[in-house]
């Protein structure tokens, strides 16, 4: 068994369609939508699992507190040490806050950037 996808339900699906293929090279793999509004984009990667990015109406942007219980972020590995430090200062230089800098754990340093309040960790 693996995970086939993660759902992320964003205010802005074209805004968040954008980041994930800019900064992680996603591609549209499948989009769906209905009548009443709901749309989403399945975003692949090179490798397993996939994301799905959903919106519909009445989505509400509401600040998530990050002691809730449940889901708290997705991680995405990059693959180089390289990439990673791309992908830190290109979100630093549009804007993005970083989360835990510097963060090291079991000798793999990781950083996380928040998009739409959702923490999305990067790691090589």
């Amino acid at each position: 068994m693996r995970i086939s996808n993660v759902g992320l339900m964003v205010k802005d699906l074209e805004g968040a369609r954008r980041f994930f293929e800019e900064y992680f090279g996603a591609t549209l793999h499948a989009e769906y939508s209905e009548d009443n509004g709901y749309k989403s984009y399945i975003m692949k990667f090179d490798e397993n699992p996939k994301i799905e990015l959903m919106t519909k109406p009445e989505v509400i942007d509401a600040l998530k507190d990050r002691n809730n219980a449940g889901y708290i972020h997705i991680c995405i590995k990059v693959g180089s040490r390289e990439r990673f430090e791309e992908i830190l200062s290109k979100t630093k230089a549009d804007g993005y806050e970083i989360l835990y800098e510097p963060a090291t754990v079991g000798g793999q340093e990781f950083r996380a950037i928040m998009f739409e309040d959702n923490i999305i960790e990067v790691c090589y």
